[in-house]
């Protein structure tokens, strides 16, 4: 492919697609890195190749990261993003 895109003097990108994990150690802020696995994983809709697919726990947090993205989950609107009732902000 390079080379017939090379031949026309052509630009081209390489799509790896994302497979992209977040690793939480103990030493992390809660507060700010739930907040970015929340967007991350959720915030993009999926359609974009930097969303969050995997998420990798410390074992010691494990428990506070569960309940708190289980809470967060629980409060993100379902439907529509386009209309005020389903739009939410990070």
């Amino acid at each position: 492919m390079g080379e017939v895109v090379g031949k026309r003097l052509g630009r081209t990108i390489l799509e790896l697609g994302g497979n992209n994990a977040l690793i939480l150690t103990p030493s992390a802020n809660l507060d700010l890195a739930l907040r970015a696995v929340l967007f991350a994983a959720v915030g993009t809709a999926g359609q974009r190749c930097t969303t969050l697919r995997r998420l990798i726990v410390h074992e010691s947090i494990l428990g506070a990261v569960l309940d708190r993205l289980v809470a967060a989950y629980r409060s993100l609107p379902i439907g529509n993003p386009w209309t005020r009732a389903c739009s939410w902000g990070l």
